[in-house]
């Protein structure tokens, strides 16, 4: 693979990412945008360190743990959700009495 096609890849994953109308999607259907996004970047990536003569398996064997990060990014507004019955769209944080004095 040449560094022109790894460029128009890398382009191309930008470019589907924000032709996705993000602002009227769900928030489900952003974090899979995401999660695609980081994977098909951890493996342009990849085809560049190669290329270049470096150890591309490195990105390979970190491109799943980094579309996980999505996960983490989005754990609190999921589990808002969760627990508000689907959601209001009102922020509210989850507090509870028994560990107070770390939340304040």
């Amino acid at each position: 693979m040449s560094i022109l096609t790894i460029r128009s890849h890398l382009h191309g994953h930008i470019d589907e990412l924000f032709s996705a109308d993000l602002r009227r999607s769900s928030d489900a259907e952003n974090q899979q945008a995401l999660k695609t996004f980081l994977a098909s970047v951890y493996s342009s990536l990849a085809s560049l360190a190669w290329h270049l003569g470096a150890d591309g398996n490195v990105f390979q064997r970190e491109a799943l743990p980094a579309s996980e990060l999505t996960d983490d990014a989005f754990f609190e507004l999921n589990r808002e959700r969760e627990f508000s019955g689907g959601g209001t769209g009102v922020n509210q944080r989850l507090v509870g009495t028994h560990n107070h004095r770390q939340q304040f």
